[in-house]
């Protein structure tokens, strides 16, 4: 496996993997994206960060984004979304199972990659948390069908904003695999 180094403490991890999240639920306000500190420094998520900081450089309009967004997840009459963050009908019980055993976290309905990533940042920020719900949550979710999804955005994305936020995602699940924690 490749080996991460990842900067920060767990809140800094936590805190990226929520602006990941907010990221894929809805358009993302730029300036917030550019104000996080990704905490994964691996070469791959330091391209993901690169390309986050093209999309405020290159003045990447908020309707392009806006417009990105809805063709990678939400699709149109015509055409599928590109990449879907519903969870696989075959895991979508398990993942609303474990859902239902962190505190505050909303079910998967359409967006079960959001409610995933928004239960890990949860999870990271609870000393206490219950560490087989986190290995569950990574292994059987993030690491499977979430992955898949955040390999779909960084291919299929049309501005620097969405290819960043995949590649940086796919970062933090990385780490989420290596880490001693789970």
């Amino acid at each position: 496996m490749m080996s991460q180094q990842v900067l920060g403490s767990p809140r800094a991890v936590e805190t990226a993997v929520s602006a990941v999240a907010r990221a894929l639920g809805s358009p993302p306000s730029l300036g917030a994206l550019h104000v996080v500190s990704w905490p994964v420094h691996d070469a791959e998520s330091l391209r993901g960060a690169a390309l986050l900081a093209e999309s405020r450089l290159s003045a990447e309009s908020p309707e392009r984004v806006r417009a990105d967004h809805r063709r990678l997840f939400v699709g149109d009459a015509h055409r599928p979304a590109v990449a879907p963050t519903a969870p696989p009908p075959a895991v979508a019980p398990s993942l609303a199972a474990l859902l239902a055993h962190v505190p505050g976290a909303a079910q998967p309905g359409t967006g079960g990659l959001v409610a995933a990533l928004d239960a890990y940042a949860a999870l990271l920020a609870d000393p206490r948390a219950d560490t087989a719900t986190r290995r569950a949550l990574v292994h059987e979710h993030l690491l499977t069908w979430g992955t898949r999804c955040l390999s779909r955005v960084q291919l299929g994305a049309q501005t620097f904003c969405y290819q960043g936020v995949a590649t940086v995602g796919l970062g933090l699940l990385r780490h989420a695999a290596d880490s001693r924690e789970l």
